[in-house]
């Protein structure tokens, strides 16, 4: 089988939207040789980049806070040109709301970081009616999908059991929605059989459009990009069902059992936070508690 062209000197995050390239990306290095075929790329971690630093998830708690920074990079140029190369958007349109208060100064492992820690706020706020979510228990599927933010989209709350026939449809769905370009969180954990603790959702990552000229785009083939290791990777559709053992595109952990599905929408996307030409993330109505999932916390 012939190698993709371009696909190991390059990974982009989402297919192009009005023609417009998103700078972020990975690269395989340059040791690694050529290419291989699409049956030996499955399971390979494709390391991410911004800005030339590692797109990785800040501290164990932030993974949730990676993945929709990385999802709202994907349908904003202006936030993905901050991140790549700290040059701020100018014009009316304001400050993304990932941006912290001083967004100028920062090197590129900085600025990812502290778009991290922004999100992080905006999702523990008012996660429990007017409580805030414990920060230690990293981000709630309610909040999170409150938060998110895509072109022409919102997001709502789908609890995954891999055991029962449904499973297939909501994996389809992410499927199809990769195909039409628009990113998918996903939550994942283990079973009860492995204690409370781990039938829980405890970790996010992001399934995500593959490269334009990708031959699996024609495939049951998910690309997903995981936060702690800053990679992605490619996994057949099947091998996310009734799993037993870890997979590393999981986090390490052994199921799906949350996905944030986009809905169309033809309301603008929100802005969050204090300041100028930002308004509050959490104004829009969304998924609340009670959707049947849970916290994330990498461990």
């Amino acid at each position: 089988m012939t190698p993709e062209p371009g696909w190991a000197r390059r990974w982009q995050l989402t297919a192009p939207l009005a023609a417009l390239s998103r700078p972020v990306r990975a690269d395989w290095p340059e040791a690694a040789g050529p290419p291989a075929p699409e049956t030996a790329l499955a399971g390979r971690a494709i390391p991410v980049h911004l800005g030339g630093a590692a797109a990785r998830q800040v501290d164990g708690t932030t993974c949730g806070s990676a993945v929709l920074v990385m999802l709202a990079a994907a349908g904003d140029p202006a936030l993905a040109a901050w991140l790549e190369t700290g040059a701020l958007p100018a014009g009316p349109a304001g400050l993304p709301p990932e941006l912290p208060a001083e967004p100028e100064g920062l090197d590129a492992a900085g600025r990812f970081a502290a778009a991290q820690h922004r999100v992080k706020e905006a999702t523990a706020r008012r996660a429990l009616g007017p409580l805030p979510w414990p920060r230690a228990l990293g981000t709630p599927p309610w909040t999170a999908a409150r938060a998110a933010r895509f072109p022409g989209v919102r997001y709502r709350v789908r609890p995954v059991d891999d055991g029962a026939a449904g499973v297939h449809g909501v994996l389809a769905a992410v499927l199809h929605a990769t195909r039409r370009g628009l990113p998918v969180p996903l939550y994942t954990g283990g079973d009860a059989r492995s204690g409370l603790g781990a039938a829980v959702p405890r970790h996010v990552v992001l399934a995500v459009p593959p490269p334009p000229e990708a031959r699996h785009r024609d495939s049951a083939v998910l690309d997903v990009y995981e936060p702690s290791g800053g990679a992605v990777h490619r996994v057949p559709l099947a091998a996310l069902v009734g799993r037993t053992r870890p997979h590393p595109a999981l986090g390490g952990w052994t199921h799906v059992c949350v996905a944030l599905l986009p809905v169309p929408t033809r309301e603008p996307a929100p802005r969050c936070g204090p300041g100028p030409h930002r308004s509050d993330w959490g104004g829009r109505t969304g998924d609340r508690p009670g959707s049947g999932s849970g916290p994330c916390r990498t461990t």
